[in-house]
């Protein structure tokens, strides 16, 4: 891997010029070829457990699916013979129907409809959105991507 060091300068936008670099800066460029390789093969044994995962994935989801159907049958005997909880001596455990109410998320336009009810102004659903989405934080994130180019 090569790697020179040169900039442009802002005088003359076409000229490259060496840019002189304090002993560290010397240190961290000598540096940068091996860091490089080392990262690039990070990046290439992430993509394989990447994929790794995602046959993994598919399994679990097959399994959820079978056990899916399989709770759904059992719900429906336990529901129709009053049964609230069963016994399971071999794996000395029990299973036990449970039901309760989950409340869904509000999203963006619900909130607006539902302020603008409460406050009986359109307007005024809208300033508290803007209020609330100002104070909202944000962060920035930086990172460096790796692709690996298409072969031909």
């Amino acid at each position: 891997m090569r790697i020179s060091a040169s900039k442009s300068t802002d005088l003359n936008p076409g000229h490259v010029s060496r840019v002189r670099m304090s002993e560290d800066e010397q240190v961290d460029f000598k540096n940068l070829p091996n860091l490089l390789t080392e990262w690039k093969k990070i990046q290439e044994d992430k993509q394989k457990l990447i994929e790794e995962r995602k046959k993994v994935a598919e399994r679990i989801r097959e399994q959820d699916k079978r056990a899916e159907a399989m709770q759904g049958m059992i719900l429906k005997i336990m529901k129709s013979n009053s049964i609230g909880a069963l016994d399971l001596k071999s794996s000395n455990a029990r299973a036990l129907y449970k039901k309760r109410v989950i409340k869904s998320t509000i999203g963006q336009k619900d909130l607006k409809k539902h302020l603008a009810e409460h406050f009986k102004s359109d307007d005024e659903a809208k300033k508290l959105l803007e209020f609330l989405d100002t104070k909202r934080d944000t962060t920035v994130k930086e990172k460096l991507v790796y692709e690996k180019n298409p072969t031909e």
